[in-house]
C-alpha cells in the first residue's frame, strides 16, 4: 500500500483566496498501522477499505478521521451493498469519536459503473451515519490543483448524499 502526502500549494491558496492544510494520510498495511499511529503527531487519517482496517480504525480513541469506508474490491450484494460501514462500526465510531471522510477525489477519478457503486455505497454510509449519529466530513482530499471544489459545492454534494 501507499503512504500518501497531500502538500500545500501556497500560490493556488493566494489565487483561490483558501487556505489549506498539510495532511499525512496513512494508508499501510495492518500490521504496521499500530506503529504508524503511535509514530504519528496531530491529526489521524486512516485510508479505510477493507473491513477489518474499518474495524480497527474505529476501535482507536487516537483516530480522528475514516476516510473512504467504502473502497473495497468486493462486489455488492443483490439486495444490499457492501459500503465498509455496518451498524456495529457506526455505534463504535460515534462511542470513539471518530469521523468518517468522503472523499470526493476519489469518486471524481472514477467513471460508469464505478462512480454508480461508489455514490450507492456512499448513500448508504451516510444513512449509517445519521442513524448513529457519527460525525461525517465532505473534502475534496485532492491530489491535484483541478480536483479543488468550494465549500457551496460540498454542501450541495453532501445534500444529495443525504445528510441534511
Amino acid at each position: 500500500m501507499n503512504h500518501l502526502v497531500l502538500i500545500q500549494d501556497k500560490e493556488l491558496e493566494q489565487f483561490l483566496g483558501i487556505e489549506t492544510e498539510l495532511i499525512e494520510i496513512i494508508d499501510v498495511p495492518l500490521k504496521d498501522l499500530r506503529k504508524k499511529i503511535n509514530d504519528s503527531t496531530g491529526k489521524i487519517i486512516i485510508q479505510g477499505g477493507e473491513l477489518d482496517i474499518n474495524r480497527f480504525a474505529v476501535e482507536n480513541k487516537k483516530i480522528d478521521i475514516l476516510l473512504s469506508p467504502e473502497k473495497n474490491s468486493r462486489k455488492d450484494l443483490m439486495f444490499s451493498r457492501r459500503s465498509g460501514l455496518n451498524q456495529v462500526l457506526c455505534k463504535l465510531a460515534a462511542k470513539n469519536d471518530v469521523a468518517i471522510g468522503f472523499d470526493f477525489s476519489y469518486l471524481l477519478n472514477s467513471s460508469g459503473k464505478q462512480r454508480a457503486r461508489i455514490l450507492g455505497r456512499m448513500k448508504q454510509n451516510v444513512k449509517f451515519c445519521k442513524k448513529y449519529g457519527v460525525k461525517m466530513i465532505f473534502s475534496s482530499f485532492a491530489r491535484t490543483k483541478y480536483e479543488l471544489r468550494s465549500d457551496e459545492f460540498f454542501k450541495v454534494f453532501s445534500n444529495i448524499l443525504g445528510k441534511f
